[in-house]
């Protein structure tokens, strides 16, 4: 198992207490695999501030109160990647620009709380998710993000009940799920750590779908085997090709990372208030800068639950 060594360490500017929710790339994206060498980061945390960092993770701006309850964090995926996005528990969805750190646009969805955010301006395309605050035991006994279903929609149908394209159950909640780029197949990541993969339906009936490839607990790294086109779903676990982070964020969980695969840096946020970048141990020494920054103490806290 590979093991990477940590290169910088930032406290990011935060409040005492306060954690981060998310990061990303604001580099150029050719296709969802692909991106330009990143010399720009953005974080949300749980202050409702949106961060911009250098790539050695000096401070580059920021926005107070970005949204209240800041819940997403997304590209806005212009030509030019100028433009990221936020939106919160305010119902509010807000395009700012990373280089002027202002408001560049602002959709509401009046008394819904979003909890989870794409959007592409070369197709202009946005799709938020949302949770019904009204949605209890007394009115529904199914809730959405916790049904374990997976649905597929095909956006150029107007009615929604033609949109429908595809229902997918993976059986327990799902934490995430997306397409196999650049594949058609679909992953699902559950809330208990169950791993599943399902194919696209076809649109000719005659088609005989293949079945679900599902594992149970699966904790261990992915690896994708080539299929033919019509070949049955084929993925293997791999147990010696893992990556760790000795010690990570300490006792404090990990909530997002990204690896910027020219550089070969990863990059680490969690509850412990810190952003941290990562290297192969192999990789030669950093030359880019080195910790600047003391670690935070130890400190007991409640911790905050943003969803």
């Amino acid at each position: 198992m590979e093991s990477l060594r940590q290169i910088i360490a930032s406290e990011a500017g935060l409040p005492d207490n306060s954690y981060i929710y998310k990061i990303i790339s604001t580099a150029p994206r050719q296709d969802p695999l692909t991106y330009s060498v990143t010399d720009q980061i953005a974080t949300i945390s749980s202050d409702d501030s949106l961060r911009f960092y250098a790539a050695d993770l000096r401070p580059d701006g920021e926005v107070y109160r970005a949204n209240e309850s800041i819940t997403c964090l997304q590209r806005a995926n212009d030509a030019s990647s100028n433009v990221v996005a936020t939106a919160g528990r305010d119902g509010l969805i807000r395009f700012w620009d990373k280089r002027s750190k202002q408001k560049a646009l602002e959709m509401q969805s009046p008394h819904k709380l979003i909890s989870a955010l794409t959007c592409s301006t070369t197709t202009n395309m946005l799709a938020a998710g949302i949770e019904n605050p009204e949605d209890g035991p007394n009115s529904s006994p199914v809730y959405i993000c916790t049904d374990g279903l997976i649905n597929i929609f095909d956006t150029t149908q107007a009615d929604e009940d033609d949109a429908l394209y595809q229902v997918i159950n993976h059986g327990s909640a799902i934490a995430h799920a997306g397409f196999m780029f650049p594949s058609t197949d679909i992953y699902a990541i559950g809330t208990d750590e169950t791993v599943s993969f399902h194919a696209l339906q076809s649109q000719e009936e005659e088609v005989e779908e293949p079945s679900p490839r599902v594992w149970g607990d699966a904790k261990l790294s992915l690896i994708p085997v080539t299929k033919g086109s019509n070949g049955p779903l084929d993925y293997s676990l791999d147990a010696e090709s893992g990556i760790q982070m000795d010690g990570a964020h300490g006792e404090e969980i990990v909530r997002d990372f990204f690896t910027d695969v020219h550089t070969h840096v990863t990059y680490t946020v969690g509850e412990d208030g810190m952003i941290r970048a990562w290297k192969n141990r192999a990789a030669g020494e950093e030359g880019s800068g080195k910790k600047r920054l003391k670690e935070k103490k130890d400190k007991e806290k409640a911790r905050f639950k943003p969803y």
